[in-house]
Order: structure tokens, then sequence, then C-alpha cells
């Protein structure tokens, strides 16, 4: 259950990336011009893209889980009059960037067939960023993952401790018993035990940088 609940996230992070790639690219065709105004229009859209990836994930990676406005206005990402709205609004910040996305599109773009198509896909993009919220909240709960934590490790405890194969009334099979294999064994069960762990602490942060490689989502 946790391997496939990390590749539908995996696979809704492609989904949010493509629908991404998809309103930059139209957008960046048709909103042509060399002028600052031009200019500016596009870096607009790209700040608003590149926010809606960041606060749709910030809940989900470690490293941006308390960064607030500050930094995003250090690089340029947010200005201070989006900044001011940001906090004072009831909604989700993804969700009136999002809104902004769609006034831009409706003030930039002119030609009615890639407006529609730009409005489609950021009809996809928001459907794919809300599934990433839904699927965090099937997660197991945290005593589950807690219990599961404790009975692993106690049980990797008391394995040595189990029963053994050797009749220890029998003085000359305790003698000749293999004693290095069964230590070896209860080695490799443990090990084996441990890894599922590992393996499971790996699959609830799917966008850290301890976890699995993650470069496929990266936006930049």
């Amino acid at each position: 259950e946790r391997i496939n609940w990390y590749w539908s996230m995996m696979r809704q992070g492609f989904i949010v990336q493509g629908r991404i790639h998809d309103i930059g690219m139209l957008c960046g065709a048709v909103v042509g011009g060399e002028t600052d105004q031009h200019w500016r229009a596009r870096f607009t859209l790209y700040r608003h893209l590149m926010l809606i990836f960041f606060f749709g994930y910030q809940h989900l990676t470690p490293n941006f889980k308390f960064v607030g406005f500050g930094p995003l206005l250090s690089c340029g990402l947010l200005t201070s009059e989006e900044a001011e709205v940001l906090e004072k609004a009831n909604s989700q910040p993804r969700i009136i960037v999002e809104l902004w996305v769609s006034q831009w599109i409706h003030d930039n773009v002119q030609d009615a067939a890639a407006k529609q198509q730009a409005f489609m896909s950021h009809r996809e993009l928001r459907s794919a960023a809300a599934g990433v919220s839904d699927l965090v909240l099937l997660r197991a709960p945290v005593s589950f993952e807690s219990l599961l934590y404790v009975v692993v490790y106690a049980l990797c405890l008391l394995l040595p401790f189990g029963p053994s194969q050797i009749d220890y009334e029998d003085r000359a099979a305790v003698l000749t018993g293999g004693h290095v294999a069964i230590a070896l064994g209860d080695g490799v069960l443990v090990s084996f035990y441990v890894s599922l762990l590992h393996l499971l602490y790996h699959l609830q942060a799917p966008f850290d940088n301890i976890g699995a490689p993650h470069d496929c989502l990266n936006p930049v």
C-alpha cells in the first residue's frame, strides 16, 4: 500500500509538471514581443507557475515546510503586494496564485484557440495540484506507523531468543551444532526487517533530499 501511494504521488507530480510546461510553452509562444512590457508579462507568468509548484509541494518537502514569504520575496518569485494579499487570504496560497494565472491568461492571450487550450491546461493543473493534497490525506496515521516501528524493532531484539533447532539437553548436539549459521541467519532476518523500515521512511517523504531521487520533479 505504501509503495502504491508513493508511485501515485510521483505520477501526480508528473502531471503537475506536464501541465505547467504546457501553460508555459503555449503562453510564451503566443505572447510575443521583445518590449519590456512583454518580458515583464512573461516573467509574471513564470513566477506564478513556480509559486503553484512551490505551494503545492511545500507541505510534502521537509526543506520547504517552514519557508515563509520572506525567501520568496528575496528570490523574486513574489512581490510585496502579492505577499500582502496571500497573508490576508482565507484560502490556500496555491489557490490564490491559480486565480492569478487564470487572470493572466485572460488578459494576455488574445488568440481564441490558444486561450481555450491554455485554460484547459490550467484546469488540468488545478485538478492535479488538488490531487496532491488528497493523496497526503491517504497516508497511514502516525499512530499506526509508530506502532509498526515498535513491533518491528521488538521483533528484531527478541529474534535471537526465539525457539532453537538445537536440543540443548543433548550435549553432543550442542557441541556439534552450527551456531555460526544460526547467528548469521538471525542477522540476515534483522537486516531484512530493518531495511523494510528504512524503505518505509524514504517513502514517507518522496520529495526530500534523503529519500528517493526526485530530479524528474525539479521545476528548475
